[in-house]
């Protein structure tokens, strides 16, 4: 399931469906849509429920095109489980300009994105 909340300042993601390139490029997409719209700068990706497990090379795809899609126009949080993170995507995207940052617990990822 997908789910996009627009709330106080920032627009809240949640993905608790299996990972497919084809998906994290609609809604990545669709999200990028609706902050350039509404004028949101912020986003919340809740994936600490998403199906399966990510593969390096998806890892570095997913950098490489939320980089592209998303630019400097927003500053992305991610969290995710902490036993599969390993700050390959993160390293991958903010290397290419994006202002993101992966997190394994939610109250840190608000407190980073200056979010209530």
């Amino acid at each position: 399931m997908t789910n996009i909340e627009r709330r106080t300042n920032y627009l809240y993601l949640e993905y608790s469906e299996s990972y497919t390139h084809q998906n994290y490029l609609a809604i990545s997409k669709q999200v990028a849509a609706i902050c350039q719209a509404e004028n949101y700068k912020k986003v919340l990706v809740n994936a600490s429920k998403m199906v399966g497990k990510v593969k390096p090379l998806e890892r570095f795809e997913i950098g490489v095109k939320g980089a592209l899609i998303f630019r400097n126009r927003v500053k992305i949080a991610v969290i995710y489980r902490k036993e599969e993170i390993d700050w390959f995507a993160e390293t991958v995207s903010v290397n290419r300009g994006l202002n993101a940052k992966i997190f394994s617990e939610l109250h840190e990822a608000m407190k980073w994105l200056e979010v209530e």
